[in-house]
């Protein structure tokens, strides 16, 4: 499917989305307590315009149709990140964001890449921005809302991905060099594997200090996938498997080539898609056995709540 053609099926489809609840268009913030309100799809944390003040739209339908459609008022060098990633400013009906837009296809075979600190061959090495869309799609599969939202977009003729700008967040990195640590430790190693079961379901090969965010609620947020997927069955980090959310774990279960084809398929190859449920496959074997060796209450979890804010959210 070419560029356009992506384009105009996702303006179709964020439209009739938008629609469906009510949003298509709207400049009126939702109503508290509606079923898709980030308070409750993402543990608080709020979508923000330049100024930092509360989008009037938060679900993921309307702000893909607002990253497809509206105009690009400034363009500039993030300065970090391997693929020269663009920070955006966006505007449409006077609703002002950051996006980030990432341009990147690079395919090599017979690669020997380091992964982790040790090095990996790989017969098929793929750099895609391509992947980014497929992560954010995967992640609301699995109803892990960690992938920000991310839309194929042509800009100045070059076609890449435009992403939805976290504002008010931090990296890894910023923590590490603040010796800032989690209020709550328990929490923060449950969404930590979370965030192990993700890369190794993807086979996320540049997994680093700077593409993990967290934000004032200490929610974990997953960034820049372009070196995900190929055709791998095997998985870059088995021992991180130890546990997981119960939810995940039945989504997990669920999943099917039928139904990664349908959600997937613009985006991955059927090969890529396959290679994905035999890493799902073993993943699942791995964590069952686990089970059945200790017991499903000591493998299975369900999240502990935010108990703090993060301290940079008081700045």
């Amino acid at each position: 499917m070419t560029m356009n053609r992506r384009h105009l099926l996702w303006s179709f489809l964020a439209l009739m989305l938008a629609s469906a609840v009510g949003i298509a268009g709207s400049t009126e913030t939702p109503t508290p307590g509606a079923s898709d309100s980030a308070g409750e799809r993402f543990e608080g944390y709020v979508w923000l315009d330049v100024d930092g003040q509360p989008l009037p739209f938060q679900s993921d339908a309307a702000i893909e149709e607002y990253l497809l459609e509206a105009e690009i008022e400034s363009s500039k060098k993030i300065g970090v990140g391997i693929t020269a990633p663009r920070k955006l400013t966006l505007n449409r009906n006077g609703v002002r964001t950051h996006a980030a837009f990432k341009h990147v296809e690079e395919s090599r075979r017979d690669v020997t890449d380091t992964v982790a600190g040790t090095k990996r061959f790989f017969r098929e090495w793929r750099d895609s921005h391509d992947y980014d869309v497929a992560a954010y799609l995967l992640d609301r599969l699995l109803g892990l809302d960690r992938v920000p939202p991310t839309v194929p977009r042509t800009v100045n003729r070059t076609d890449g991905v435009v992403v939805m700008w976290l504002e008010g967040t931090v990296t890894q990195t910023y923590l590490r060099d603040n010796n800032i640590r989690p209020s709550n430790a328990a929490r923060w190693g449950q969404q930590m594997q979370d965030i192990y079961i993700f890369d190794n379901l993807v086979a996320n090969r540049d997994r680093n200090l700077g593409n993990l965010l967290f934000d004032q609620n200490w929610h974990i947020w997953s960034i820049d996938c372009s070196r995900c997927f190929g055709t791998s069955k095997e998985l870059l980090y088995p021992d991180t498997l130890g546990h997981c959310e119960r939810g995940l774990w039945q989504a997990l279960q669920l999943l099917d080539e039928t139904q990664l084809e349908e959600a997937l398929g613009d985006y991955l190859t059927i090969f890529e898609i396959r290679a994905l449920l035999a890493r799902r496959d073993e993943m699942v074997e791995r964590i069952q056995k686990k089970i059945d060796q200790i017991g499903e209450i000591h493998v299975l979890y369900e999240f502990q709540q935010p108990t703090e804010p993060a301290p940079w959210a008081k700045d």
